[in-house]
């Protein structure tokens, strides 16, 4: 789908279906703006995206109200609901902010996450390996990766970091290149694996530790990605198994 010109957009939403014609907005109009379909500085004409819906404006203007709320669309005078320029934040730097509050989180929620957490987080992980194992259903293993996360913020009881992060995660783009390789998911699989455990164990400093390196290589791999955009080459197959490499050998230099 395709826009003709900043005012006029072409066709891009589809007609409602039985759910709440407010979510249905709001979930379409959001998905639009961080796909690129909808760029930043473009206007978002509630009469247009309702008639391409076939939908009343109501339900429109509460989606954009959300959006708003979210800096994924900001308010101009005389211009109305534009998307906003924040969609253009590199990946990189949201990691950075999300990996030192996740990071703990992951020690918070060592200490408090009630048992049955910490049953849903082992049985979580267990899904989430075979999956990767499989590599079968992407997007399933994209939700049960969010959960993860969300069920390790969650179970700090910081409602500070949940907020936070929470206003962080509509900027990030989908992790669908990490997912989709069959390498990097495994590296991915192994970290949540540690995290897991340490967390299980009830080791808050050791799920600091590794919480913030896995969000680490998370950004050196949106780096190396980055890099090979420039270039016109493709993300080096273990790329950031080189860098974890890298760093275990010079901590063995350190101790030695």
């Amino acid at each position: 789908m395709s826009f003709d010109s900043v005012d006029d957009p072409g066709r891009v939403f589809r007609p409602a279906d039985v759910r709440s014609l407010r979510d249905i907005a709001y979930g379409d109009i959001r998905e639009a703006i961080l796909e690129g379909t909808l760029p930043p500085g473009q206007r978002v004409k509630e009469r247009d995206v309702a008639a391409q819906m076939g939908i009343s404006t109501t339900p429109v203007k509460e989606a954009l109200r959300r959006l708003e709320q979210e800096g994924l669309v900001v308010s101009q005078p005389r211009r109305g609901a534009v998307v906003s320029r924040l969609v253009q934040i590199p990946v990189e730097e949201i990691e950075e902010i999300r990996g030192a509050l996740e990071a703990i989180a992951a020690r918070l929620a060592a200490e408090r996450m009630t048992d049955a957490e910490r049953d849903r987080l082992r049985l979580l992980t267990e899904e989430m390996t075979v999956l990767t194992l499989e590599m079968s259903h992407p997007e399933t293993r994209i939700d049960e990766v969010a959960e993860f996360h969300r069920l390790i913020r969650n179970g700090s009881r910081n409602d500070f970091i949940v907020r936070f992060v929470d206003t962080l995660t509509p900027f990030e783009r989908v992790h669908r290149k990490e997912y989709l390789d069959p390498a990097e998911a495994r590296r991915i699989l192994e970290e949540h694996q540690r995290i897991c455990a340490v967390l299980l164990a009830r080791d808050g400093l050791a799920a600091e530790r590794l919480m913030l390196e896995h969000f680490n290589l998370e950004r050196e791999y949106w780096r190396q990605l980055d890099r090979s955009k420039l270039s016109g080459d493709g993300v080096a197959p273990g790329s950031v198994d080189t860098v974890r490499r890298t760093r275990r050998a010079r901590k063995a230099r350190v101790k030695s």
